[in-house]
């Protein structure tokens, strides 16, 4: 089974967590389910620590603090489908992705960039990451410090 890296992730009601993969997939996952085995995730009932919730950078895993992970393996294999996600992050998280690939395929750094657009590198990495979602200026400049523009074209 390949596993995707993830892209965003959704601190959900009764420690189920959201998750948007990088092949556009969610899924939701209980954490809760853990705790019996690993105990330090019972941390999480607290409301404000599991909301703290954030993808790892080259979104390996959703991350707390330095003691509480989940691996992206666990919670593609184990997670479950989800039915209706918030279906307006996929575009937005299609644009992020095909300006990463666009960036790799230039052999460009992410500090390149930043250099050359005044974006801060770690914001470039938080959008790539899917821990910060980008505005539109901010696609369109990177897009365009790369050469590209962004068009409509029919379906």
């Amino acid at each position: 089974m390949k596993i995707y890296k993830i892209r965003k992730v959704y601190p959900l009601e009764n420690m189920v967590l959201g998750v948007l993969f990088e092949n556009g997939v969610f899924k939701k996952y209980d954490v809760s389910r853990l705790i019996p085995e690993i105990p330090v995730f019972k941390q999480l009932e607290n409301r404000n620590l599991f909301c703290k919730a954030r993808v790892d950078f080259g979104g390996a895993a959703v991350v707390w603090n330095s003691e509480i992970d989940l691996s992206e393996y666990e919670l593609y294999k184990n997670g479950v489908a989800w039915e209706n996600p918030p279906v307006a992050d996929v575009p937005v998280s299609n644009l992020v992705e095909q300006f990463r690939v666009l960036r790799k395929k230039a052999k460009r750094t992410q500090q390149e960039l930043a250099d050359k657009t005044g974006i801060k590198q770690s914001c470039i990495a938080r959008m790539e990451n899917g821990g910060r979602t980008p505005n539109i200026e901010t696609l369109l400049q990177l897009g365009q410090a790369l050469g590209y523009t962004l068009a409509w074209k029919r379906q």
